[in-house]
């Protein structure tokens, strides 16, 4: 059903109208927004580095000897950025941000999907919440440009979901097809915990169907059979991704079932080894990147069990359905219930990160519009009894009214959070941005030989021999960092020829390694033959033996491995963070009679040494420690400078200065 101007129908923008307008914002956050997670580049962005180019970073999910990373997840991301490389003669630092439009544009489309779902099955006024939600969240900018598999099960929730809203019908053969491909799809292709949010579904099927539309005996077997779309789903997924994950890794092996086993029953070395959070991490979660919306989230269920005792006439009932809902209570239970489900099951888990949350976050949203649309109603309906019928108009559109003031507010304080994680967080990224034209690589010696082109594998024109002094030597140029590792936005930020170098910090844990790269002789470095009937394309396992390739130093266990260190004498140029605002810690005195045993500083103010490194462009780095910065509020949320003072009363601001550094 079309929503447009009537009197009994307000007016709901057309998908069209919706996708340009959600599209504007993704655009923008592809451009400024910061990237949250350091496995977003280590996991995802390296590994397609890689395949591109040849270089990048390797995790010890990437081993064959643990292989929990899918290959094929890479691949459809590469293609996309690959087409527009070549179509667009793009650099890799554009590559980068292209690919972020891409999944900014991906999202745009399964938001607008999902608002006319909302439009036209559940009510065109929830739509319209809906849609702003969404648009204006901080939650959904951060989580609809990452290139996360829990965004890819985002993408794939939100039109799973589009399909669940539709009614359940005796011959919706095609709504259960769409539905439990699009489930798959996000569950074997991207994170298989995303398949949860479809039990209610299948709930759904089993009891709503039977109970709606027949009374014989047969129903139930009918609606087990519809269950047969899930072998064929699983099976036209699966079969090519073990096949593309078997031609890199070069053994047979199922990523997703590897994933499960990992990370529910890995043990001692399961994911609770890299840390755990309490119980309420989520909740503060939810607070920080959806405010006002999470809390009426929370509520949703609570407020349908309290409208359906008090006014189930208020219930919506979907524009599509021809009659009046025969069990409002059940089917909006199961339209809620993925949201609470997943939050339950992760709440549960020890190990926490943000990037879990993304793929309920679109049904954050609407389950808070669904509470803020109850809320109206009720508020409405409550004061209809004080007020005389001729005010009855009035009422309902100042209770409307209400709904909107929540709405924007929620809007504003998502503003406020994106503009303090730009503000106080996006240094690094910037940074890297400018090191990509500022790091210089030399010509290789030889390069009268060497024809390269950017994105492509250098050819060499070298004489037979081994030892001929045409063969091009190029110098890989290191550009390092200590503490600041985990903020390293990717080699797409640095030119061809440079390499991240990681210095020794205090962080004892596990880092990644470099994959095995081709030897300019076009064989793999492994030493291995190249078969003759190889399919010999830029990206084959030939071409990229790290990917079948197993490092001897890694391991699951997150133990530090010394040999992916680079000292400090190779590096050529420098990444850091110096808190200039920070005291200097104490040293003890000549007369002081306690024997410090003297160690190495192992995170030394290297920008302080102005003799060793030159800056070449630095940017503000909030110092939380000191300052204005000890406040969580002025932390989290950008908030104008007199109001700050007032909050801290009376100490401003302090900054880092993040920068990159050139040895002299």
């Amino acid at each position: 059903m079309s929503c447009i101007r009537t009197s009994v129908a307000p007016y709901c923008p057309s998908y069209s109208v919706a996708f340009k307008a959600i599209f504007l914002v993704r655009a923008l956050a592809a451009t400024y927004s910061n990237i949250s997670d350091c496995d977003e580049v280590f996991n995802f962005w390296e590994p397609m580095h890689y395949l591109q180019y040849g270089t990048g970073l390797e995790t010890w999910e990437y081993s064959p000897l643990y292989a929990i990373r899918s290959w094929a997840y890479i691949l459809v991301h590469a293609l996309p950025a690959e087409i527009t490389r070549l179509a667009m003669s793009a650099n890799r630092l554009q590559v980068f941000f292209i690919l972020r439009i891409i999944l900014g544009a991906v999202s745009a489309h399964c938001e607008a999907t999902l608002y006319r779902a909302v439009v036209d099955e559940v009510d065109p006024r929830i739509g319209r919440y809906l849609l702003l939600a969404l648009v204006s969240s901080a939650g959904t900018w951060i989580a609809s440009n990452a290139f996360l598999p829990s965004t890819f099960a985002m993408y794939t929730t939100m039109l799973f979901f589009s399909q669940m809203l539709q009614p359940p019908r005796q011959h919706s053969v095609k709504r259960t097809f769409w539905a439990i491909f699009w489930v798959g799809l996000g569950a074997l292709l991207g994170w298989p915990f995303s398949a949860a949010v479809g039990l209610p579904f299948a709930l759904e099927e089993l009891l709503i169907h039977s109970r709606n539309q027949s009374k014989k005996k047969t129903v139930r077997f009918r609606d087990w059979r519809r269950m047969r779309f899930l072998r064929l789903v699983s099976s036209s997924i699966l079969i090519p991704l073990i096949f593309i994950d078997h031609y890199y890794y070069d053994k047979f092996v199922v990523v997703p079932l590897n994933i499960v086993l990992y990370n529910v029953f890995g043990g001692d070395v399961g994911p609770d080894i890299f840390g755990t959070e309490p119980w309420w991490f989520y909740i503060l979660n939810g607070l920080l990147n959806f405010n006002l919306l999470f809390l009426a989230a929370l509520l949703s269920f609570p407020a349908l069990v309290f409208t359906f005792l008090v006014a189930p006439d208020v219930i919506p009932n979907p524009p599509s359905s021809a009659d009046q809902l025969k069990d409002p209570l059940l089917l909006f239970t199961l339209k809620l219930s993925p949201f609470y489900l997943w939050f339950a099951i992760f709440t549960a888990q020890p190990h926490k990160e943000e990037r879990f949350l993304f793929v309920v976050y679109p049904l954050i949203c609407f389950n808070a519009v669904m509470t803020l649309f109850m809320a109206q109603k009720l508020v409405q309906r409550g004061l209809d009894r004080f007020v005389t019928r001729s005010k009855t108009a009035a009422i309902h559109k100042y209770s409307r009214g209400l709904v909107w003031v929540v709405l924007i507010v929620s809007a504003a304080v998502s503003v406020s959070r994106i503009l303090a994680l730009y503000e106080h967080y996006s240094a690094p990224i910037d940074v890297y941005r400018n090191a990509f034209d500022l790091v210089k690589v030399p010509e290789p010696i030889g390069s009268t030989s060497t024809a390269t082109v950017e994105g492509t594998e250098p050819t060499v024109i070298a004489a037979s021999n081994a030892g001929s002094s045409l063969d091009a030597k190029k110098e890989i140029i290191r550009v390092c960092v200590g503490k600041e590792w985990y903020r390293f936005p990717s080699h797409y930020f640095l030119p061809e020829g440079a390499r991240l170098g990681l210095i020794k910090s205090h962080f004892d844990g596990l880092l990644p390694g470099e994959f095995q790269e081709q030897s300019e002789s076009g064989y793999p470095t492994s030493g291995k033959s190249q078969h003759p009937l190889a399919i010999d394309w830029r990206w084959s396992a030939e071409r990229r033996p790290g990917t079948s390739h197993i490092p001897k130093l890694m391991n699951n266990e997150n133990k530090e491995v010394v040999e992916h260190y680079t000292p400090l004498e190779q590096c050529q140029y420098l990444v850091d963070l110096d808190y200039s605002g920070r005291p200097e810690p104490e040293k003890p005195t000549a007369t002081s009679s306690i024997v410090i045993k003297e160690t190495p500083d192992l995170e030394p103010r290297y920008l302080q040494n102005k003799e060793q490194w030159e800056k070449l462009y630095c940017r503000k780095f909030l110092d939380t420690t000191v300052g204005a910065g000890r406040n969580r509020w002025v932390r989290a949320f950008w908030i104008p400078d007199k109001i700050t003072l007032a909050l801290t009363r009376g100490q401003p601001k302090a900054w880092g200065d993040y920068c990159l550094a050139r040895r002299k």
